[in-house]
């Protein structure tokens, strides 16, 4: 009785000291549970081993910890990189750790039959038990090794305690074979991984690992020679195999195979798991992360690569997929694939950095905030340079400030997306850390590699929110704003409006005005379409553009504004600011912007679109410019259009995919009446055209069409509008409609009224500006600063000027000279031939200068 004591004590002590054990050597480890995703991060920094899957230590402890936190959303081992294993790699890693416990349900199972009373039951006992022992703490660390010695006893049929005499001994092996074989089966559904082969392993040089993550078996920090002995002795089987092949048999002849070289197949694999389950690598001050391999179901298109701040090169490539009719946007930021020794640095300056709290910054200030960190990140680098002794060239310390102020107070990834000039949106869906972020290349949207974590997002709204002033939670859950710096405007929508989490969408506008020529060359226009719309700006028509979102209403816009001449003052009403007005008046513009409130949800500090409005007329004649007409200021935008108290032009944009569609909303939808519409001269429409049925959408102007001033009692959207052009699919071309061609068209009668001279001379002066701009968009092919905004408003002024000298030094009658077709032809011709002049002058000088405006 005292030796059973004994021994169950002692089975006790060791047991328990054992569970302090691996208590002791589990890596810390921390859980963090968001609303859609649980997150299970090892802290792997102070930890000798390699932080690799092929390192027997932390394979064992990674799949401890699986065993015991179920059903997580990703795996980050965080060492100097952060590994994230996630969807198939993390449900690898699952199947992996639940290997286990498939062999320890066998544990209890019974190995010999009750019923056998031959005098080697105890010793087969024994035996099959230290088998399944064996295989259970083979699996703790190398599964796949578990899977390999089960099919190599099966097939090598090794149970040594058979004595083939006995018909029963026989029949009891091969029940124990068929439990076995049922664990392999179960076994089965394993990750294919490939395994080193000894002749493979050999092969390597023996010197030290360059790469630490890639080190087999061995401390960190340590020398270590890749052979094929360094790489077995290390590995849990073997470890096990001196342990219990005093008892089993065919394990004590394997190793003696192995040693002895007899050309059997043997233990000499060791299955390279990093290989076979890859993780998503990033740097540590970036949660976010970005898929670096193509999938196999897409084919390579294009590459480029994206000019970043501080000369900062960013890859980009463009793949299809082979089974959906949609494209891959594939971003490699430098920072991502950073030496050791570079984040090292960056790391330590960034946490001194994230300790450092200013009290005299303005953080609403997005650019001061960001050069203030900047200029922190640099000093603080030089310090750590000098400090270790190492060296670095001014461009590189340049770039490394950069990029700890991006992912200190700026965008992180988010910058390089909008920075990429052939992206005009970008979408992140809720949950967002488990969508793509999606962009809209040249008017494609695709999908991209790069995935925002919650953190990240979390950041981004609190940064917004205090840039913005704006309120932002679950009761006021969406947030606008407009970040100057990027042409960038933003939308933010969060629980309880989108239950799965923040969602964002950034669209851009271009931080220089848009031109018509440039307009021209992108195929929205065509060039008497650009004549046609300089005529009506010129001539203080009052404009409505529409379109859908995305259309390019804005941009059109813009364009149409640098066609108003300078003498004329602009006031523009907006609730998000995306016109370039800050641009407009250093080239000369007198504009006055205006804030409204925002059209989604409505802040006390901010006046409403009518007030605005209602402010705007009482300051003065103006050409008087609404961001986006919607609601209850329609009444009064037309009231103050009838009776004149709006100045010179209305122009406003408005969603409506048709001149229909724009008609019902403002006379059915707004209430104004039919006879106020009519203070409105046009209607154009910008539309996203799919040519030939294409997945890719282009940005073209669809249709200009004027109002009628015909009395119609209760009218239809069919008698109030006239078609000026209209745009031809087959042709991809913007087109006069024959109200133009036949010169019918009211408004440009108006006009011509309103100057004093005749609807033929209105028409040839659409077709000297016509010329105008193809001369500018043709020249510009070659020359892209002159399509730019500056070399666009100085050939208007110069257009301007000498058609008003022309106008001094010729009196005439009515106003203009000569009045018959060929006179007025000929005075025409004689002023685009001076302005031809000075443009092919100008032109010339900016190049040979290299002046890039």
């Amino acid at each position: 009785m005292p030796k059973l004591q004994d021994a169950v004590s002692a089975l006790s002590q060791g047991r328990f000291s054992g569970q302090d054990k691996e208590e002791e050597e589990t890596c810390p480890y921390r859980i963090k549970q968001t609303k859609n995703r649980k997150t299970i991060t090892i802290n792997c920094r102070e930890c000798d081993s390699d932080s690799s899957l092929n390192d027997a230590h932390c394979r064992k402890n990674i799949l401890g910890i699986l065993q015991k936190e179920v059903h997580a959303d990703c795996l980050v081992l965080s060492r100097l990189y952060e590994r994230d294993y996630e969807g198939e790699a993390l449900s690898l890693l699952y199947t992996l750790a639940g290997f286990n416990g498939i062999i320890t349900a066998y544990e209890s199972a019974e190995k010999v039959p009750k019923t056998c009373t031959l005098p080697e039951k105890k010793s087969c006992d024994v035996e099959r038990k230290e088998i399944i022992a064996f295989l259970t703490e083979t699996a703790e660390t190398d599964p796949l090794k578990t899977r390999m010695e089960i099919d190599r006893f099966i097939q090598g049929k090794m149970l040594t305690k058979v004595q083939g005499t006995i018909p029963a001994c026989a029949a009891c092996s091969e029940c124990f074979y068929h439990v076995l074989h049922e664990i392999e089966e179960k076994l089965s559904y394993s990750p294919e991984i490939p395994a080193l082969k000894k002749s493979e392993i050999e092969c390597f040089s023996a010197k030290p690992v360059e790469n630490p993550e890639r080190r087999i078996g061995e401390k960190v920090g340590k020398k270590i020679e890749i052979m094929a002995g360094n790489l077995l002795k290390d590995t849990s089987g073997e470890v096990i195999l001196a342990k219990i092949s005093r008892h089993i048999p065919f394990l004590e002849s394997t190793k003696r195979e192995k040693n002895q070289g007899n050309g059997k197949k043997s233990v000499d694999e060791v299955f390279d798991y990093e290989r076979g389950i890859k993780p998503h690598v990033r740097p540590p001050f970036s949660s976010s992360r970005v898929n670096t391999d193509a999938p196999e179901n897409t084919e390579f298109l294009e590459c480029y690569d994206i000019d970043g701040r501080q000369g900062r090169k960013i890859e980009v490539s463009v793949y299809s997929y082979t089974d959906r009719p949609e494209k891959l946007y594939m971003i490699r930021p430098p920072e991502y694939n950073l030496r050791q020794e570079e984040l090292r640095l960056l790391e330590k300056v960034r946490r001194r950095m994230i300790r450092h709290r200013p009290k005299d910054l303005a953080f609403a200030d997005p650019q001061g905030a960001r050069e203030y960190f900047r200029r922190m990140a640099k000093k603080l680098l030089e310090e750590e340079l000098l400090a270790s002794g190492e060296t670095c060239n001014p461009e590189e310390l340049e770039s490394y400030a950069d990029l700890l102020a991006r992912y200190t107070n700026g965008l992180g990834i988010m910058e390089d997306l909008l920075s990429d000039i052939r992206i005009t949106d970008v979408y992140i869906n809720a949950p967002a850390d488990t969508n793509p972020v999606h962009v809209v290349l040249d008017g494609e949207e695709c999908a991209s590699n790069v995935f925002l974590s919650q953190d990240d997002l979390d950041a981004l709204v609190s940064r917004f929110r205090t840039i913005s002033g704006r309120p932002f939670g679950e009761a006021i859950p969406v947030l606008e704003l407009n970040l100057e710096a990027f042409g960038v405007r933003v939308s933010v929508i969060g629980d309880p409006l989108s239950a799965s989490g923040l969602a964002y969408a950034f669209r851009k506008h271009s931080l220089s005005p848009w031109t018509l020529p440039k307009l021209i060359n992108t195929g929205s226009i065509s060039s008497f379409a650009a004549g046609l719309l300089s005529f009506l700006m010129d001539g203080q028509a009052s404009v409505l553009v529409a379109g859908e979102v995305g259309a390019g209403k804005t941009s059109l816009l813009s364009a149409m504004l640098l066609e108003i001449p300078q003498k004329y003052r602009i006031l523009t009403i907006e609730d998000t600011h995306e016109l370039p007005i800050e641009k407009l008046q250093a080239l000369g513009w007198k504009v006055q912007g205006m804030s409204s409130h925002s059209s989604v949800l409505k802040s006390g500090a901010e006046m409403s679109p009518e007030t605005a409005l209602r402010a705007a007329l009482r300051l003065g004649n103006s050409a008087l410019v609404m961001g986006e007409v919607r609601g209850s200021e329609v009444k009064v935008l037309y009231e103050a259009m009838q009776v004149g108290k709006a100045g010179n032009s209305v122009i406003g944009t408005v969603h409506g995919s048709s001149i229909e569609n724009v008609y019902e909303r403002i006379v059915n939808t707004l209430g104004v009446p039919p006879a106020s519409f009519k203070a409105t001269d046009a209607v154009i429409i910008c539309s996203g055209i799919r040519l030939e049925g294409s997945i890719k959408k282009i940005k073209r102007v669809s249709r200009i069409a004027e109002v009628t001033s015909a009395v119609i009692e209760n009218p239809e959207p069919s008698d109030i509008f006239t078609d000026i052009m209209n745009y031809d699919a087959s042709q991809d071309c913007l087109l006069p409609g024959k109200a133009l061609e036949q010169g019918q068209s009211e408004l440009i009668g108006k006009i011509a009224r309103k100057w004093g001279i005749s609807i033929d001379w209105a028409l040839k002066s659409v077709e000297l500006r016509t010329r105008i701009k193809e001369k500018i968009a043709i020249e510009g092919i070659k020359r892209p600063f002159l399509l730019e905004a500056e070399a666009v408003s100085q050939a208007n002024n110069m257009f301007w000027l000498l058609s008003d000298s022309k106008k001094k030094s010729k009196p005439y009658e009515n106003g203009y000279g000569n009045d018959s077709e060929s006179g007025c032809g000929d005075d025409l011709e004689m002023l685009y031939r001076q302005w031809e002049i000075w443009f092919e002058n100008f032109a010339s000088k900016c190049g040979n200068k290299k002046i890039v405006i």
